[in-house]
């Protein structure tokens, strides 16, 4: 295989998570001219046979990958109403299965940089967050870098700077390994203070993610030390949760909204329109539990149920989603659809958590990464949309593939304790 097809693909994938809260338009280009670069590769192979035409490695990810656009496809042939956007959205998971065919034969020292593009991130959602919050307030943080809305902003921010710290793990890249590591440390640190300064709630969902994953990534630990571990970082979340709650305005406002919305007084505020949605998105699924009613059917749904007084006229003038990846899903899709989207969260976070058993550092640690990635989306779509944009799919599709490109086991590759 000519390495230029590799390199082009490589580098471009490297800059996605840099480019992920600083540009609206980095990631949908690259997954797109990526994508067409690998096509290019894999046709160019299929009539020079470079190599083997050798597709087995892909298939977890390429089921996780494709199976939300099957699942499209099966809704909208049933209902038959076609949506040229959400086509779109869920061709752009299709196409990060030719990158990784691609990325497979990248060198593991290029992949690895991934580390920087990850800090970069971080430092640079940290850095517009605390300054958005400091001059302006949370509405205008849609206007910047990614033009996300201040939720997944924040939530994109913090998982950077907690993959960034688990990159320690690494050991040192440069000649400078003790500034190396304080640069990490700090990095992580910022990100924490952004994720405060952005008053978002549902981001701190990362901690107890970060804690287990860190935990399963000592394997090489007696199980008294680990137990010993497990007992410290139980002890240090929950002083967390306890600052957080105790000194958090927006955390005190959960108990009210939930109040409101059971005494019926106020059901619009920011906690009980969620669970409106919620709850209509559940409705919507009893009503056609196999394919769903179709994303696009969602706000016409929305009227039948303001009518029959389930959701208030806020929730159907306002929104179209229901705050949640899996209840859209299931709403839009049915069934198949639930099983599409944890596909898309569980099948790559199973691949990594077997990798955590290896011998080699690199892949350990990468591992780490993936899963911690993984399993923070699925824990951040809980109680947001992280797939509402397409811009939103190159972040998650593009970073998977790169860290199941960087912790695949090259042949002949030695362990590194």
């Amino acid at each position: 295989m000519p390495r230029l097809y590799v390199s082009l693909a490589t580098w471009l994938v490297l800059l996605v998570p840099a480019l992920a809260l600083t540009s609206p338009v980095g990631g949908p280009a690259i997954i797109y001219l990526t994508g067409l670069i690998a096509l290019t590769a894999i046709a160019a192979n299929a009539i020079r046979h470079y190599e083997p035409m050798d597709f087995r490695a892909l298939w977890p990810m390429a089921l996780a990958l494709l199976l939300p656009l099957v699942c499209m496809a099966v809704t909208s042939t049933a209902l038959g109403v076609w949506s040229g956007s959400e086509q779109e959205k869920l061709l752009r998971f299709a196409l990060a299965v030719p990158v990784l065919w691609l990325l497979l034969r990248a060198p593991q020292r290029w992949l690895k940089q991934i580390q920087w593009s990850i800090l970069a991130g971080a430092l640079a959602g940290s850095a517009m967050l605390i300054v958005t919050m400091t001059w302006w307030d949370r509405a205008m943080v849609a206007q910047i870098g990614g033009r996300y809305n201040a939720v997944a902003f924040a939530n994109l921010t913090l998982l950077f700077g907690m993959m960034s710290l688990l990159s320690i793990g690494w050991g040192a890249s440069t000649r400078w390994p003790r500034a190396e590591t304080a640069l990490k440390v700090l990095t992580a640190a910022l990100s924490i203070w952004a994720t405060w300064a952005s008053q978002t709630r549902s981001s701190w969902m990362l901690l107890p993610v970060v804690a287990v994953v860190f935990l399963l990534g000592l394997g090489g630990w007696s199980r008294r030390h680990k137990m010993y571990c497990a007992l410290g970082l139980s002890l240090a979340l929950a002083v967390t949760a306890a600052g957080i709650w105790n000194f958090s305005s927006r955390m005190h406002a959960i108990k009210t909204d939930l109040q409101g919305f059971t005494t019926s007084t106020d059901r619009d505020t920011s906690f009980g329109i969620r669970l409106q949605l919620w709850q209509a998105s559940l409705m919507m699924f009893e009503k056609s539990p196999l394919v769903g009613v179709g994303p696009s059917n969602f706000r016409g749904e929305l009227l039948e149920l303001e009518k029959q007084g389930i959701v208030s006229h806020t929730v159907v003038e306002g929104y179209g989603e229901p705050h949640n990846d899996l209840l859209a899903a299931l709403s839009g899709y049915g069934l198949l659809g639930l099983a599409g989207i944890l596909a898309l969260y569980l099948l790559p976070a199973a691949v990594f958590l077997r990798r955590l058993a290896s011998d080699d550092r690199v892949i350990r640690v990468g591992a780490q990464m993936g899963l911690l990635f993984c399993l923070g989306y699925c824990a951040f779509s809980l109680t947001e949309m992280m797939f509402r944009n397409m811009r939103s799919v190159p972040t998650y599709s593009l970073i998977v593939v790169a860290l199941i490109a960087l912790t695949t086991p090259r042949p002949g590759q030695s362990a590194k304790r």
